[in-house]
Formats: C-alpha cells, sequence, structure tokens
C-alpha cells in the first residue's frame, strides 16, 4: 500500500507539473479576513482556575488567479496568535486529467482530523474545555497533498485523500529546504481517506466514513519495535426539521511495547430554536485499554455537556457547561468547565 501511495503521488505531481508549464498567472485578487475570540472560564474539580479571561485571534491572506490554460489557482496563508505564519496551501482545480477534483499542497488541516466529531452541537464539542482524548488525528498539521473529488461518478458522495512524505514534519519548509528531523527523523509517511455524502434514499441522513496510517517508525529498535499508527471513524447524523441527533465511533490504535487500543463513542442532540439561537446536548465515552499486558485494566473517560450559541450578524455568543469523569484517562480524576464565549468575524 505504501508504494502505491507513492506511485500516485508522482502520477499527480507529474500531470500538475505538467499542466503548469508553459503558463503565466493573470492578474488576481488579494484578501484578508480574520475573527477576535475572547472569553470567561471558570473551571472545577481537578482543575483549577487562574486567570477566567482569555482571548486569541487569528488572521487568513487569501489569494486567487487562474493561470493562461484555464487552471485556477488559490492560496491561503493563516496568522496566528503570536503573528507567526501557519497553515499554508496552494488549492488548483481545472487541472487536465484530474476532472471536477483539485489537488493542493498544504497543511491547513486533513480529511481524518475534519470528522473527528461530526455529532451536532450547537456551540463546542463536549471535550472542548475538559479532559483530553486520543482520537482520530491523521496526519493534521503536516504539510502534504490532499487530493479532493466532491462528486464521485454522480452519487453526490466527496472523497477526499491526503498524503504527507514525512509524518511530524509540521508546516511547509522554505522552498528548496526540508522539514521533519530531528525528533521525527524516524518516522516514515501517513496517508488518509475519507467519504462522506448523503445517504441514498434517506433523507435528511448523512453519513461519513475514514481511516488513516501513520507510519512512525522507519527502524526497529528494542525499546520500539513497531510504532505504526492506525485510526478509523465512522459518523451518521439525521436532521428532520429544527432537530438534529448524531452518533459516532472511532478507534485508534497505538503500536509499540505497550500497545494502546482507544475506543471513543459520541452522541450529540441540537436543536434550533430559532435562526440565530440553538442548544445542544453531547455525550462522549473514551476507553483505553493496554492491550496484552498483564494486569492492564480499561479506563473509562465519560463528558457531558450542555452548549448554547447565539448569532447576530458577524457576531456569536456561545455559553458551555461540561463536566468529565476520570480525566486524560485517570482514574477517580474529575473535572468540569462553565463558559461564556464572543467571537466577531471581521
Amino acid at each position: 500500500m505504501e508504494i502505491n501511495m507513492k506511485n500516485i503521488t508522482k502520477v499527480g505531481l507529474s500531470a500538475l507539473a505538467g499542466s503548469l508549464a508553459f503558463t503565466s498567472v493573470q492578474a488576481g485578487d488579494m484578501s484578508i479576513s480574520g475573527s477576535m475570540i475572547t472569553s470567561y472560564t471558570k473551571k472545577g474539580g481537578y482543575s483549577t482556575t487562574g486567570n477566567p479571561l482569555g482571548m486569541s485571534k487569528a488572521l487568513t491572506v487569501t489569494g486567487s488567479g487562474e493561470l493562461d490554460n484555464g487552471v485556477s489557482v488559490a492560496y491561503k496563508q493563516t496568522i496566528t496568535d503570536a503573528m507567526g505564519y501557519n497553515d499554508s496551501e496552494l488549492v488548483f482545480t481545472g487541472v487536465p486529467m484530474l476532472g471536477d477534483a483539485t489537488i493542493a499542497m498544504t497543511s491547513a488541516g486533513s480529511p481524518l482530523s475534519a470528522i473527528d466529531d461530526l455529532t451536532p452541537i450547537a456551540f463546542e464539542e463536549a471535550n472542548a474545555s475538559v479532559g483530553s482524548i486520543d482520537d482520530v488525528n491523521g496526519a493534521d498539521g503536516d504539510y502534504g497533498i490532499r487530493y479532493t473529488l466532491a462528486d464521485v461518478a454522480g452519487t453526490g458522495v466527496t472523497l477526499d485523500a491526503m498524503y504527507v512524505p514525512k509524518l511530524g514534519s509540521g508546516d511547509a519548509p522554505a522552498e528548496k529546504g526540508v522539514s521533519g528531523d530531528g525528533a521525527n527523523a524516524g518516522n516514515e509517511d501517513a496517508y488518509e481517506v475519507v467519504l462522506k455524502g448523503a445517504v441514498p434514499g434517506v433523507e435528511g441522513l448523512t453519513f461519513a466514513v475514514g481511516g488513516a496510517q501513520l507510519n512512525k517508525s522507519a527502524t526497529e529498535t528494542v525499546a520500539a519495535s513497531d510504532l505504526d499508527q492506525q485510526e478509523g471513524t465512522v459518523n451518521l447524523n439525521y436532521a428532520i426539521g429544527s432537530l438534529k441527533v448524531g452518533a459516532q465511533k472511532s478507534v485508534v490504535d497505538v503500536q509499540g511495547t505497550a500497545e494502546n487500543i482507544f475506543r471513543t463513542d459520541y452522541v450529540g442532540v441540537s436543536y434550533a430554536i430559532s435562526d440565530n439561537l440553538s442548544v445542544s446536548y453531547n455525550w462522549i465515552e473514551s476507553d483505553k485499554h493496554r492491550q496484552g499486558q498483564a494486569g492492564a485494566e480499561t479506563v473509562s473517560q465519560e463528558f457531558d455537556s450542555i452548549s448554547l450559541s447565539y448569532t447576530a450578524g458577524g457576531m456569536t455568543i456561545g455559553i458551555l457547561d461540561a463536566d468529565v469523569d476520570n480525566a486524560t484517562y485517570t482514574s477517580a480524576r474529575e473535572q468540569s468547565a462553565r463558559a461564556i464565549q464572543m467571537t466577531v468575524a471581521f
């Protein structure tokens, strides 16, 4: 499978390079957008609260243009709180031999990470402020090649796949540069595939299914003979009028001298009281099991939360009340959080 993925990558890059040869870019557009978030959070249980006031902001610079052979090019760069550059993305559409698909060079998220929890929410996921889940994340944050076909053979199903040559390499290095040395030098590649769309014949029912292979060890050592990681998830959501319900299950298998398997179940229900006001209840149970270990035990985190959101123009106010038992897979550790947040988009 690894060889096939590398061959597919070479074919895709060859097609892209051929389509861009001897072309020029016509004048395009540039824009900048962003958001500002301010919050008040009060924690309880095992957690302690310092200064409850928080703030973050982000800017996104986007640009687009068209080559004289009809290929469209879009660029995106995120600027973080620390005014550092992050999450680069270059997207090509209309590339010959790719049909309606897009191909991107990107570190702005990965297909599997985007569907880690699709259960309906009004404001935030149940684990947004408490606990910590080992859940599907793919190669999120790494710079790789992403292929997206929005409509597979007229079914309305979206195919989203990504290949990262070096797991753990982070954002794109400078041109002609390399990344992923040092602590991640032993890693190999990673790939992930996601299918999502409407379930035929059932109005309001949607699905998402995806998996990832993360090759974390290039060589065998005494301490860790095999650190490869497999991830998978499946989701079903149903909407009827203002009511949405959803369920999801994820499995993460982290191999090594002490193999850990994480199984997580999600349930969410949301209701739109009006066009501006929504409320939801979300529940998560995440089990950690040490596979094949003497005296191994399963520890379960259990989350539940109620959230509410109110939107007025470019402003959203969200309220969250969340609790977790056995936080971070530690028995008898309880955490809670009460938060109110205002987000302004500009």
